[in-house]
């Protein structure tokens, strides 16, 4: 399973050096700044999404390691740059531990229900959390 998950992002990475980063210099710096408390994995995690030019990246980290400290600097980060960010999971209790990084959250599964939406124009960052547990045709309806 994480194999696929891999390739699959891999797929979806195709390096356009055009592509913008997640944040600007400015931003990623300013945000940063305001958290100290980071540790250095931390703030390597931040850092290098930030610095990104890829579509899908992958955060990964045992329990406990800070993963929902980190995505909440993200957040912050992404939405300081114009984005609107929203997290999924599989299960609610999942979906509402992700809501803990202060972004809007759902189940995926209540999600793809909702089906497609709009284009907008609107600068979009999704956080996927328990992505191994969203594999096609494995999403439970809680």
């Amino acid at each position: 399973m994480e194999r696929e998950i891999v390739d699959r992002m891999q797929e979806g990475n195709r390096r356009d050096y055009s592509d913008p980063m997640l944040v600007s210099p400015h931003v990623r710096i300013a945000t940063e700044d305001r958290h100290p408390e980071l540790n250095a994995s931390q703030r390597q995690a931040v850092d290098e999404i930030f610095l990104s030019r890829e579509k899908v990246v992958g955060l990964d980290g045992i329990a406990g390691a800070g993963k929902t400290t980190t995505l909440s600097v993200i957040r912050e980060g992404a939405e300081a740059e114009g984005y609107s960010v929203e997290g999924f999971a599989p299960t609610s209790r999942a979906a509402q531990k992700l809501g803990e990084a202060g972004m809007e959250t759902s189940t995926l599964q209540k999600h793809l229900v909702r089906g497609q939406q709009p284009d907008t124009g609107e600068k979009r960052l999704y956080v996927l959390d328990e992505s191994s547990l969203a594999r096609p045709g494995r999403c439970m309806s809680l």
